[in-house]
């Protein structure tokens, strides 16, 4: 590392000969043709996982930490193994923290090179930093003359990787483990939930020792999707569908979970064991899991970073006896001592402060935090001698046989649905923005969203009369203002944003210890549930039913993220939801969407009513058939189909009447209702939502699939967004393994920049400044890319029918206003293609293999500057003028490359393909576009139109 870390030396004989790089390269060889890394967008074997390593591994330099970022998935997981393979340390940065926290962590390590496992937002990686796409190591195959992958030669004390707190003051420790360390717990553990190649393991939580221990020993990793997680009937189907043996949870989330899973169903899961962690586990917890998951079985694992594990044990359902769940025996090479608060060993079976001892396994402190180190890495002398202890935070106790019993945090830290909140840091952070004179930070327990984090403070006059001038702050018991929590946002993660702020006239004092008396501070209050006007919807009720307050308390115009709510809560919010609907809510509907937006989404009326799909004829699946581009591939398949063929079209049952605007559409293309079937059913769901019967019977009927469907909404920020937009893509794979047919994708030219080029036909990468649409499309033709089907991915451009413009274009709605005006913005340039030709090639047979295809015209659209009819002027004079609407000049003035995209591309392959139907200049006629758009009247014979 650039900044060096003092680190525990060891001379313990029985040091290990091989560490967990050389386990990590033997399962590699060992396990060369089997699944290691699965989600929704890739699955690699171990010999592939091995070709990556190396092509990265030729990427890396220098011997400094290397910084991962991303989300939970297959890319992030195999960058995570190349860096131990490598003998290289790394610290894992997540999109969701704040901007101040990731550049915090880059700059506390020194941080050189960063390994981009999902393209980051603009400017959110330091620039100084070295930038490497994993996506694009991935594609790449090892160069000629590389030898067999071999593990680096480490010491037992070098790091493995880092792992960085929450940050509660935008300032997050990072704590180093060493190999030593994590090869000792692995080793242990083995003995008590083993691994073998049989095994698949769901990976919830990024926990970087829980996923080398499966992939040690040749097991799959299969990573959730952000909705597979966030509601129970999605988590027990991905755990049917993949098989999955183990996965591990906070308790916290493991009872929302189990909610939502009827015994009958959990006694059919595949699920063989869970591992708790992160909590105090309840006897209530247990007895629920064992009714719910009668034949999994459950663990309860004691780890903190600060010492890799430190215990685990089986837990049978039989209440404990004392109070207190067991978390079992330390680990040979860790040793309990519990102290009291004059730092004297306590008696056994009495509570005190919980502290562990052991040189191979406590870390070696805080990077860069002599002060934190000393006050945590503690060296006392107990019984005569000099000890380095590690003080946990935990308030427990060790029996005589030496179990140990944990009750919870002490002040100083909470412990909040998981997470650990460091008291003194948030209350540091909070006073940079809040005034007041003490500042108790406490977890109380709610009816409804059960733990909420609460802030008591207290405050004189002056700091009284800030505080209402800067957030509006004046009763006693406030909810956290949505100002004051944006402020926060930008330093603290989610979950250290408190929900309510309490004012007290003083910090109630235990008179024994002269310490904050926390039994009595006063319980958040309760607040009458009812609804009257317009806050007389489920989303409100239910909403404030989860947040602790009254439907009136909740503004229908904010999200439940944005009034308090996290996505544990959600959970929650989303069964409530479904009891009132009637009907599946999507995780990131119900987290993100406006609550009167979602409360219109929710009461249009569905087609749950559709009859079942009747799954007789031999045909083609089509979705987006309601759509303008999916709309003309339904005509053409019509048309050109052989009899007694039909076309299969997945319409999701959520929007509004889709039969009929199926039906509606149909009929405005001139198509037979003999010749397509409506199948109800949603792209992200497992099987689209149909039951095993049908399913298999539409997969054994269709010969190919056409994905026309796209999700693009204004309503939800842009990286969500880009994960909604691509949420289907693995079901539609999966349909087409299942069916043996090959894929037709329409993907996008947003995936490339407006101006420059050529842009080729081949694998894309993300841009700056790349679209959340154009993001979820790249990530889309690499998904498809590594299914191992055959599939076209067809990029297209702006679409346009002569007789039917779609109202949604962008580039109709500037033709639009260019006619409406009498103006045309100077240099105006854009692509188009007729999107019958697009129907047409979507609907040719797909060649072997993958094949990346630009359907686009020779010509871009183009208005003449010396046009008499309609003259033009400059750009921004012509926005000042344009009869737009706000957000339609709003889009065009933050993206003024829209106006003048004069991109160029490689069209080879599509020429190729497009050769059997006519001549090329068929699929776009810039001419006869802006004759019939502009000039109605000049509309110049179709010498070029594609025959019907």
């Amino acid at each position: 590392m650039s900044r060096s870390v003092e680190t525990t030396a060891t001379d313990d004989p029985m040091a290990p000969a091989e560490l967990v790089p050389a386990e990590l390269v033997r399962a590699c060889h060992a396990h060369h043709d089997r699944l290691a890394l699965c989600d929704r967008d890739h699955r690699l074997s171990y010999g592939q996982l091995a070709e990556f390593v190396q092509v990265l591994q030729g990427q890396l330099s220098g011997d400094g930490p290397v910084a991962l970022f991303g989300a939970p998935g297959s890319l992030l997981a195999a960058a995570a193994v190349t860096c131990v393979i490598g003998g290289r340390p790394f610290v894992h940065l997540d999109p969701a923290m704040p901007q101040a926290v990731l550049t915090n962590i880059v700059a506390e390590l020194g941080v050189a090179t960063i390994v981009t496992c999902q393209p980051p937002a603009p400017d959110q990686l330091p620039r100084a930093c070295r930038i490497i796409d994993a996506q694009t190591c991935l594609d790449r195959r090892p160069p000629d003359g590389v030898g067999p992958l071999a593990a680096a030669d480490v010491r037992p004390t070098d790091i493995i990787y880092l792992v960085a707190t929450s940050g509660t003051t935008g300032r997050p420790k990072c704590i180093p483990v060493t190999h030593d360390a994590a090869w000792l717990s692995y080793r242990w553990r083995d003995g008590f939930t083993p691994y073998d190649p049989s095994m698949t393991v769901g990976i919830y939580i990024f926990a970087i020792w829980e996923m080398f221990r499966p992939l040690r020993m040749g097991a799959q990793l299969q990573f959730p999707g952000l909705n597979d997680l966030m509601s129970p009937q999605a988590l027990v189907a991905f755990l049917s569908r993949h098989g999955i043996d183990e996965m591990l949870f906070t308790p916290s989330f493991f009872e929302k979970t189990l909610g939502g899973i009827d015994p009958e169903i959990g006694a059919a899961l595949p699920l063989r064991r869970v591992v708790l962690n992160g909590e105090v586990v309840s006897d209530r917890l247990v007895a629920e899991a064992k009714r719910r998951l009668p034949g999994t079985a459950l663990w309860n694992l004691y780890s903190i970073c600060e010492t890799h594990d430190i215990s685990i044990t089986r837990l049978d359902g039989v209440p404990a006896p004392a109070e207190g769940v067991s978390v079992g025996v330390a680990m040979p090479h860790l040793q309990a001592v519990v102290l009291d608060d004059g730092d004297r060993p306590c008696a056994p079976g009495q509570p005190g402060l919980l502290h562990f001892e052991g040189p191979r396994m406590l870390g070696p402190g805080y990077v860069n935090r002599p002060e934190e180190t000393e006050q945590r890495f503690r060296m006392l002398t107990l019984d005569g001698a000099d000890r380095r202890l590690y003080d946990t935070g935990d308030r427990g106790y060790v029996t005589e046989d030496g179990r140990i019993h944990v009750l919870g945090r002490i002040a100083h830290m909470l412990k909040l649905r998981g997470h650990s909140i460091q008291t003194r840091e948030l209350t540091e952070t909070l006073a940079a923005h809040l005034a007041f004179g003490q500042s108790i930070p406490w977890v109380q327990q709610v009816e409804g969203p059960g733990q909420v984090l609460v802030v008591y403070y207290t405050a004189d006059a002056a700091q009284r009369a800030r505080n209402a001038d800067a957030w509006t702050l004046g009763t006693d018991w406030q909810r956290m203002p949505q100002a004051l929590a944006l402020a926060l946002q930008q330093v603290l993660p989610r979950y250290c944003i408190p929900t309510w702020l309490a004012r007290l006239d003083e910090i109630p004092i235990n008179p024994v210890s002269g310490k904050c008396d926390f039994k009595a501070l006063p319980p958040v209050p309760s607040e009458d549930g009812g609804a009257d006007g317009a806050h007389d919807l489920p989303t409100l009720t239910c909403a404030a039913r989860i947040l602790g307050g009254a439907a009136r308390s909740i503004d229908p115009a904010r999200s439940f993220h944005d009034q308090g709510g996290d996505s544990l809560m959600c959970v929650d919010l989303i069964l409530s939801l479904e009891a009132a609907y009637g009907r599946p809510v999507d995780f990131e509907w119900a987290l993100n969407l406006p609550l009167a937006r979602l409360h219109a989404l929710l009461t249009t009326e569905a087609a749950a009513s559709t009859p079942p799909a009747s799954v007789r004829k031999a045909g083609i699946l089509l979705t987006g058939a309601t759509g303008f581009l999916g709309g003309h591939v339904l005509a053409e398949a019509a048309r050109h189909l052989p009899e007694g063929q039909v076309i299969y079209c997945l319409v999701r049952p959520r929007t509004h009447d889709p039969a009929v605007r199926l039906a509606d559409r149909a009929a405005a293309l001139g198509v037979p209702q003999d010749r397509f079937v409506i199948v109800a059913g949603a792209i992200e769901d497992p099987r689209f939502g149909l039951d095993p019967a049908t399913y298999a019977d539409l997969a054994h009927r269709v010969s190919s699939v056409v994905h026309c469907a796209a999700t693009v909404n204004l309503a939800v920020d842009r990286d969500r967004m880009e994960a909604w937009s691509q949420a289907g893509i693995a079901t539609i794979l999966q349909f087409c393994r299942d069916a043996g047919a090959p894929l037709a994708f329409s993907s996008s030219t947003s995936i490339f920049p407006d101006r420059g080029g050529p842009h080729p036909e081949g694998p894309a990468t993300a841009f700056e400044g790349i679209s959340g649409y154009g993001a979820a499309k790249i990530a889309a033709e690499r998904a498809i890319a590594h299914a191992g089907i055959d599939a076209l991915i067809l990029r297209l451009p702006s679409l346009y029918d002569l007789e039917a413009p779609n109202p949604k274009d962008i580039y109709e709605t500037i033709l639009q206003a260019c006619q409406r005006s009498g103006r045309v913005p100077q240099g105006l340039c854009f692509r188009m293609t007729d999107v019958r030709a697009a129907a047409r090639l979507l609907l040719q047979s797909v060649p072997e293999g993958v094949t990346h295809a630009n359907l686009i015209g020779d010509a871009a659209v183009t208005w003449p500057q010396d046009a008499p009819s309609l003259p033009t002027i400059p750009r921004a004079a012509w926005l000042d003028m344009a009869p737009l609407t706000p957000v339609e000049r709003r889009l065009l003035q933050d993206a003024p490359g829209t106006l003048q995209a004069d991109a160029a591309y490689d069209t080879a392959t599509a020429q190729r393909l497009w050769s059997a139907l006519g001549p090329y200049g068929q699929v776009s006629d810039p001419a006869a576009l802006l004759a019939r758009r502009l000039q109605p009247e000049l509309v110049p014979e179709a010498t070029t139109a594609i025959p019907r």
